[in-house]
């Protein structure tokens, strides 16, 4: 697998209103400040103004949708063939990746690895936090406004959800109607890939993007996220199924997200950072103690 493609936009975009906390905000800037001398990424301007009201059933509409607005402007002013993004929360993807599908015309599969689903609405959010939305969205349902200025929609063939293991009623309804396509944390665990290789295989994906919300891995083995949820995939056996995919398929799309570090903060981003190195996502580091 050749690395990412050389018109890689590497985007830094902290939002965190969409979960409502701005720890999410400073995770993704230990992360930058680790990795900017590395990779020169190209910040999202983000508000970072404590008070956040709901507003059409979305706490932090209004950052949000300004927010998403500058993303899609500079996504396409930039045009790249491949994007890289250090991210808060999961609401970030849906300028980076629609517009990835629209470029490759829809032969994009999303790989969503996350222990949830994001398949919400506004109307049925149990907490109006949009992070818990953005996959709707994508595939064209959720705040209209946002959906209307995306650059494409995704079909829900082209969504794999990895590791999902917590969903509210209507994201299982929905999930159920539109027949999407669920591998269990188990599966991975297991390295029993070939059902999903053999899937997108056979439906002719030329592209990948992948969502990596962190708390997709077990949380005794990575507690510093947002959402921590019981009985997730390994980090071991979650590298191993990355390098997998990189290997087999054309990598166009990363994300990490939804990083929390709480006591040890910089032993934890050590962990996302060895991760994206294992998968040769980042150049070699010119002093390998820095941590």
């Amino acid at each position: 697998m050749p690395e990412l493609l050389p018109e890689t936009l590497n985007l830094f975009f902290p939002q965190w209103q969409g979960s409502g906390r701005f720890e999410l905000y400073e995770g993704a800037r230990l992360l930058y400040e680790l990795l900017h001398d590395r990779i020169s990424l190209t910040q999202i301007p983000t508000s970072l103004t404590y008070s956040l009201t709901v507003d059409r059933s979305i706490l932090g509409y209004s950052q949000i949708f300004s927010q998403f607005l500058d993303a899609c402007k500079l996504i396409q002013a930039r045009n790249p063939e491949s994007i890289l993004m250090i991210g808060g929360d999961c609401g970030v993807e849906i300028a980076p990746v629609s517009f990835l599908n629209r470029r490759y015309d829809k032969s994009l599969a999303v790989i969503w690895l996350d222990a949830h689903g994001d398949l919400n609405t506004p109307n049925s959010s149990p907490s109006s936090h949009f992070h818990g939305m953005p996959l709707r969205v994508l595939l064209g349902e959720g705040n209209t406004d946002i959906v209307s200025q995306a650059f494409s929609k995704l079909e829900p063939n082209q969504v794999f959800l990895i590791g999902a293991r917590e969903f509210d009623v209507p994201e299982r309804s929905f999930i159920q109607q539109k027949e999407l396509s669920v591998f269990s944390a188990e599966s991975i665990n297991n390295g029993d890939y070939n059902k999903l290789f053999s899937t997108l295989d056979k439906a002719g994906f030329k592209k990948l993007y992948v969502h990596l919300d962190l708390d997709v891995i077990e949380p005794q083995e990575f507690p510093d996220v947002s959402c921590p949820t019981p009985n997730g995939i390994s980090i071991n056996e979650l590298q191993k199924f990355l390098v997998g995919l990189r290997e087999n398929f054309d990598l166009v799309g990363f994300s990490v997200l939804e990083f929390l570090p709480t006591q040890s903060k910089k032993l934890a981003a050590l962990k996302v950072i060895k991760l994206l190195e294992s998968i040769n996502l980042l150049p070699a580091s010119p002093v390998s103690n820095e941590l």
